[in-house]
């Protein structure tokens, strides 16, 4: 085998909690995340010359050594003792910073589809650990169920989702840093983190809304007619439905420069079928 092509899922945080900081600099958090089925595309291909190439449909802008695929693939060349090269190409459906955990989803699937590819046979426990060094999410991608994490995101309890909820996805196509809200979230007093704690679902929805005001009343409008939530640290909201006529409201009410999408949950990850 020379190739192999993957399918990389998103996910939601149907809630999250930040809770303390650690000595290192990482925050444990709460959270509960549910994969969906919106996926990026990647081929990973073996090459004769002595490279590693990371490239998207988006551009320079993640490309190559920007991208966090590339970083994946040297931390496990790292744990196995040998540089591994290969052609890596990923096709983005999942928006970048969009709180849906696509950068993390694509880098689980390259660590398992290069495992797949080379026939390396580290189990997923080897990947999980080399995973962890490159982002707090890309364990549970490895992991490939719906689950209750707390942590730094790495502490993994499998949990069932109910068939019967669909999502209604709003990208209002702007990019949302996860260093700056946490940043953000650490400059905050005590008091207003608890105050936060005990009355959001999301933390960083105050401080989200707070960055975006053009968003606020827009979200407000929403929230009215549903329960409109944020995944990560944004930018990407949802809601929650089981029938299409609970959201008819909300739908004509999404502002015209928005996308949207209409997704369903996963039960568990395509790329288990290539972990032992």
């Amino acid at each position: 085998m020379n190739k192999i092509t993957i399918a990389c899922p998103a996910k939601l945080n149907l809630n999250l909690s930040v809770l303390k900081k650690k000595n290192n600099g990482m925050h444990e958090i709460n959270s509960q995340f549910q994969l969906i089925n919106l996926f990026d595309e990647m081929k990973i291909e073996k090459t004769n010359s002595n490279l590693l190439n990371v490239s998207t449909n988006i551009g320079s802008s993640i490309n190559g050594e920007k991208n966090i695929v590339y970083q994946a693939i040297n931390e496990l060349s790292n744990y196995i003792g040998r540089q591994v090269y290969c052609n890596i190409s990923i096709r983005k459906n999942i928006p970048i910073g969009g709180g849906l955990g696509g950068g993390s989803s694509n880098a689980a699937g390259a660590l398992i589809g290069v495992n797949v590819l080379f026939e390396l046979g580290l189990s997923s426990k080897d990947l999980i650990k080399i995973g962890k060094k490159v982002g707090a999410d890309v364990p549970f991608f490895i992991f490939g169920k719906n689950a209750h994490a707390s942590g730094i995101g790495d502490v993994l309890i499998e949990a069932k989702s109910s068939s019967k909820k669909k999502y209604l996805l709003l990208f209002p196509q702007i990019y949302s840093s996860t260093k700056e809200l946490f940043s953000q979230w650490d400059k905050l007093s005590e008091d207003s983190q608890n105050k936060i704690l005990k009355t959001e679902e999301n933390s960083f929805l105050p401080l989200f809304l707070q960055n975006n005001q053009d968003i606020k009343e827009d979200f407000n409008h929403l929230n009215d007619l549903c329960s409109l939530r944020l995944s990560g640290t944004g930018s990407t909201m949802f809601v929650m439905y089981e029938n299409k006529y609970e959201i008819e409201k909300t739908l004509k009410k999404i502002p015209s420069k928005w996308r949207h999408s209409f997704c369903e949950p996963l039960q568990c990850s395509p790329l288990l079928t290539y972990l032992t």
